[in-house]
């Protein structure tokens, strides 16, 4: 079988226009790297950075090439085929923040296997800034602040009262999709009735209108869907979203805030037969 020699896979890199010489990333594009994988190496979850750190010598992390700046002749060979991310290999979607054990092994002694799952990795991240970037910018009626505030201290006499059988919630979901649609079934049998009339209670008082609220979680649930489908990512990304816009610090009363508006009809399309 004929292997390529390093002179001749040097002279493939100089006309391959995604390989560019080495560029060092910004300071604010390592605070980003830093960001998009939460501090923790993706690899191995180790700490990438602890409040004590003060010496550049502590730095616990390197940013990384996806695919390598300068692959080796096997590297080259078994990435071949592979998607590439970004335009060039020193574009910010082609890096990714590791710890220092884990990067040299990234560098030199990457499977296809491995490559393809940092890739993953990364994709999520790019995700995810992507949602952010769609949704910062959308308002959310501040007396939702009320209902969370609600939410967070209902005691159990005020549940035990009301009843309610979901409806539509079965079109809403594959049948793959046991888990999310478990979870919002539980809260909207639990908690439906008691926000609907919270709701209905508050609408058309102090400059509050329900339909208003209602459609500022279907343009977020819009703009979300745009960048993907999997439910399990726009669940929790609207959760997050009406908790940033909140400053809320229950995850619970978000969770079930979005599960009332799934059962309402504002989140998730049905499934056409």
């Amino acid at each position: 079988m004929y292997r390529l020699s390093k002179e001749e896979l040097k002279n493939i890199i100089k006309l391959d226009p995604y390989h560019k010489d080495r560029q060092s990333p910004t300071d604010a594009e390592v605070r980003l790297f830093l960001r998009e994988v939460d501090y923790h190496c993706p690899l191995c979850g180790k700490e990438l950075q602890y409040r004590d750190q003060i010496k550049p010598e502590q730095k616990l992390f390197e940013i990384a090439h996806i695919y390598p700046n300068s692959p080796t002749v096997e590297q080259y060979v078994n990435f071949k085929g592979l998607r590439r991310l970004g335009k060039n290999c020193e574009s910010y979607e082609n890096k990714i923040a590791l710890c220092k054990e884990c990067h040299p092994t990234q560098d030199f002694h990457t499977t296809a296997q491995e490559y393809i799952q940092l890739v993953e990795i990364k994709e999520k991240c790019l995700l995810e800034s992507e949602l952010n970037a769609a949704t910062r910018d959308l308002y959310l009626e501040d007396q939702i602040e009320l209902i969370l505030t609600k939410l967070s201290c209902v005691q159990d006499e005020e549940l035990s009262e009301l009843s309610f059988e979901p409806k539509y919630l079965k079109n809403k979901f594959y049948i793959n999709e046991v888990s999310i649609k478990r979870k919002i079934k539980n809260y909207v049998v639990e908690y439906y009735p008691f926000i609907r009339d919270i709701l209905k209670e508050m609408d058309g008082k102090n400059g509050f209108h329900q339909n208003i609220l209602a459609e500022q979680i279907r343009s977020c649930f819009i703009k979300i869907n745009d960048k993907t489908q999997d439910k399990e990512i726009i669940f929790q990304h609207l959760v997050q979203w009406i908790k940033n816009k909140t400053l809320c610090s229950s995850n619970i009363a978000c969770e079930i805030i979005v599960s009332f508006f799934v059962q309402n009809c504002e989140v998730f399309y049905e499934i056409s037969e």
